[in-house]
């Protein structure tokens, strides 16, 4: 009887010294295991690695476990941040890379040759890089301790005459600069206009100042009328309202020289939302509601419009801020004072942010909304679509 031919699986396995596997290659089938070591930053994003078409160890991995080699980190982490724990990462030497996609399970396959490819491209990305930093680093220390670092610089940190205005010419650069690039410009602009002589004939460095100024203003004045149009078509809170208007009331009420901020003046325990400050120092109060207050009611029995109760309110309470402002002037003037800002409280002046002119819709509305303003003690209602007016005013004069 024929004795049965014993059968021996060419299988290479690997361990750690803690005994735990990382990594078995079976050279017959040529399909394996790799597990990534739990200190590797890649284990966050990859736990392990399926090998396919591999009879000896891909050169593509770090035999010691720390995961893929030159460009692990940028591989794994875009890859887990798409597709979560359902990834499954298959390292092939003979499939195409592909994406397969089921209920439980995202397999992507990678190609080892094209991956080495890039691993390559890496290689040469790094080690020009690496010079790069060497040379500054060693620039820095002949620079910074000439006796003790000798050599030559390589005039890494001169800078060379004209070099800005040549890159500013190519309209390319221009259109590809970063944020960064942008308000670095942005920030220097003051400077270099402080610094430049005119006389009588700088007549051009004068336009080019002034047309400076005015783009920069059309361009902030632009992007406050898109947001606030946007907002006046939308439903926002008071909350909202209230921040945009801090960020931009000097600009839209241009008046004035500083904006006081509710939770800096409290006054027995209530305090408006604005007090403004005009180029005079004098001092106003704004209380701001929304643009769909409704600003106006009507008495059928009088046959008129009176103020809403939404804005009665808001009146009293406007009424109580000056009052509680005028009686603890001198109180607030100190603290101010403190603050670098002069003012001087006498009859201050309150203002009502609320409702939209566009929702008085006829002449009897706009009539009854002009005398009921008209009556009002030192307070005024404006609509913000008068604020809005106006700041398209202003954009419209720089034009001209």
């Amino acid at each position: 009887m024929a004795k049965k031919k014993n059968t021996v699986r060419n299988v290479v396995e690997k361990r750690r010294e803690d005994g735990t596997l990382l990594y078995w290659l079976d050279r017959d089938k040529k399909i394996g295991e790799y597990n990534i070591n739990t200190d590797s930053s890649q284990y966050k994003h990859l736990k392990k690695v399926e090998l396919d078409g591999f009879s000896t160890f891909p050169k593509a991995l770090y035999p010691t476990g720390f995961g893929f080699k030159v460009s692990g980190g940028q591989l794994v982490e875009p890859l887990h941040s798409k597709y979560g724990n359902k990834l499954l990462v298959v390292l092939s030497a003979t499939q195409i890379s592909s994406v397969k996609k089921t209920n439980n399970r995202v397999t992507v396959t990678i190609n080892a040759n094209k991956l080495q490819q890039i691993n390559r491209e890496v290689s040469d990305v790094k080690r020009t890089r690496r010079n790069e930093i060497t040379t500054l680093v060693q620039d820095f220390l002949i620079d910074q301790f000439p006796k003790e670092f000798t050599g030559t610089a390589s005039d890494t940190f001169k800078y060379r005459p004209n070099k800005i205005a040549e890159m500013l010419a190519d309209q390319d650069v221009v259109e590809n600069l970063s944020d960064l690039d942008r308000f670095a410009i942005q920030a220097a602009f003051p400077d270099l206009v402080e610094e430049m002589e005119f006389s009588l004939r700088s007549a051009k460095k004068v336009k080019i100042v002034t047309d400076g100024i005015n783009t920069s203003k059309k361009v902030y004045l632009d992007k406050i009328i898109i947001e606030f149009e946007k907002k006046l078509k939308g439903s926002s809170s008071e909350n909202v309202w209230q921040k945009f208007l801090h960020d931009h009331i000097l600009t839209l009420l241009n008046t004035y020289a500083h904006v006081i901020e509710k939770q800096s003046v409290e006054l027995d325990g209530k305090y408006p939302d604005f007090m403004l400050i005009d180029a005079y120092g004098y001092l106003d109060v704004y209380e701001i509601k929304k643009p769909q207050t409704k600003l106006l009611s009507y008495d059928n029995g009088r046959k008129n419009y009176y103020w809403h109760a939404e804005i009665s309110r808001a009146t009293t309470q406007t009424e109580k801020y000056m009052s509680s402002i005028q009686r603890h002037r001198y109180e607030l003037e100190s603290k101010l004072r403190k603050e670098s800002v002069e003012a001087q409280i006498v009859r201050p002046r309150g203002f009502i942010i609320a409702g939209k002119r566009s929702n008085l819709n006829t002449e009897e509305m706009r009539e009854d909304f002009r005398v009921l303003n008209d009556s009002l003690k030192n307070i005024d209602v404006i609509c913000f679509d008068d604020l809005l007016d106006n700041l398209k005013a202003l954009r419209d004069r720089l034009d001209s």
